[in-house]
């Protein structure tokens, strides 16, 4: 298997940002959805962009489609957005649970939980399964943790894995060493 990218998402700190690269993130994601405990808005998701180097690629997250401003790519290397967007151009395609059909091609797709539960790892392990089988490239996400993603990597053959509140100590705030296992075992598991 090809090695897994991996995106930390949900990044609201600067030290979050620089442990997130220090560690080996491919990706790092700012979600711009001021519900989520992890929301910024989009200026400081800008400032927070501006420490990614080069190498890692910043994803700014919309959970709307008409939220997404025309200068996106201006600011950030790629955008996530939920359900398809008419330009797929450096964009992750993002679902809850199966994507909806058709899907573009060589777009990245994320398969995401749905929001507020806390699966089982039974119910994990039929969303890894699923996600085996939607075309490449695929993303998987949703309660991924340092424990789990070993498994979910060697159970769906990812493109890559996504996680936010898999690595923190508390909303919106990430732990270096939570951080560092769960790249360690998403890449040793590829």
């Amino acid at each position: 298997m090809a090695e897994v990218a991996v995106k930390i998402c949900g990044l609201t700190r600067e030290q979050d940002v620089d442990a997130a690269v220090a560690a080996g993130a491919d990706m790092v994601g700012f979600v711009i959805v001021q519900s989520s405990p992890r929301g910024i808005g989009p200026e400081r998701a800008r400032e927070l962009a501006g420490r990614v180097p080069q190498g890692v690629r910043s994803v700014a997250v919309y959970s709307d489609l008409h939220l997404v401003p025309d200068d996106i790519h201006d600011h950030f290397d790629l955008v996530q957005v939920y359900g398809i967007p008419a330009h797929t151009e450096r964009v992750i395609v993002a679902f809850r649970r199966q994507p909806l059909a058709p899907l573009p091609d060589g777009v990245p797709v994320l398969l995401d939980r749905p929001i507020g539960v806390a699966p089982a790892l039974d119910d994990l392990r039929r969303h890894w399964q699923a996600a085996a089988v939607v075309r490449a490239p695929v993303m998987v996400a949703g309660g991924l943790d340092p424990d789990n993603v070993g498994e979910a990597v060697r159970t769906a053959r990812p493109w890559a894995v996504d996680t936010a509140r898999g690595v923190e100590s508390e909303p919106g705030i990430k732990d270096p060493a939570l951080i560092e296992r769960f790249i360690h075992n998403a890449k040793d598991a590829a």
